[in-house]
């Protein structure tokens, strides 16, 4: 009776320990699952690693109801309903130096020439790109980061965050203004993005938010503005797939909407 009883026991311990251990093996096999999805995530390498020579074809679209929908992990972004405009937009990568700007901005080593008369000027280390100043030449327009913001990093992937701080200088037709602020670059959502000319899967978006507070010198007012801008990486291009940025100001809110048609290299074409 005694021997039997403790076999009882014995077969009772035998289940219960099969079943915990069945249990801490499901809980290992979760873990271990979790941990290759942290490291299967997408990481994007060359994230607007630009040279000279490299010309960006965008089409632009209605920004009407386009929002940039949520972040977070295997995201479907569906874009194939967007309505282009008219309107195409074509950047070119050059050297400073092929620029009539090159003594306004030393720190710039590349610019981005616009085919709708802005300049952007930036300089580039292996892993970030920042940026020196812009120019619009259409609205007598010229703006210097007297420190440079910084704007993209590489590598970057899903949860990667950095914040900066930035002075900058502009001036008008008329007005002078000078202003500092902050700028957040946070990898927020990873998926499959859905455009009206192609479907791309492994995709990262990057979300960048730009806070200033200017002072125009003549009358002493300040004004905050906000710049929010998304972009979407793959890669296989070195360019954003597609662009969604809203401006405000106390006066105005801009909103623009561009998606990727083609990139090439005219440099190596050549070659």
């Amino acid at each position: 009776m005694f021997y039997s009883k403790n076999l009882m026991y014995i077969c009772i311990m035998k289940v219960f320990l099969q079943k915990i251990n069945k249990k801490c093996f499901f809980v290992f096999l979760f873990y271990i699952f979790d941990f290759a999805i942290l490291f299967s995530q997408i990481k994007i390498t060359k994230a607007e690693d630009f040279e000279e020579g490299l010309v960006l074809e965008f089409q632009e679209c209605k920004p009407d109801s386009v929002f940039p929908g949520p972040s977070g992990k295997n995201q479907i972004w569906d874009f194939s309903n967007l309505k282009p405009t008219s309107n195409k937009i074509t950047q070119k990568i050059m050297s400073i130096k092929s620029t009539s700007y090159d003594d306004y901005f030393p720190d710039a080593q590349l610019a981005e020439v616009n085919s709708d008369g802005t300049f952007v000027f930036f300089r580039k280390t292996k892993s970030e790109n920042y940026l020196v100043g812009f120019a619009d030449e259409r609205q007598e327009m010229t703006m210097k980061y007297v420190d440079n913001m910084i704007f993209m990093k590489r590598p970057i992937q899903f949860g990667d965050s950095i914040s900066d701080t930035f002075r900058r200088e502009y001036s008008t037709s008329y007005f002078e203004f000078k202003g500092n602020g902050t700028v957040t670059i946070v990898a927020d959502g990873y998926g499959k993005l859905i455009l009206p000319n192609k479907t791309y899967d492994k995709v990262l978006r990057v979300k960048i938010v730009q806070e200033s507070l200017d002072t125009l010198d003549q009358y002493k007012t300040k004004n905050k503005t906000t710049n929010i801008t998304y972009l979407w990486f793959n890669n296989e291009n070195k360019s954003t797939l597609l662009k969604i940025n809203e401006l405000t100001t106390p006066f105005f809110t801009n909103k623009t909407v561009l998606y990727l048609l083609s990139e090439t290299n005219e440099k190596k074409k050549k070659n």
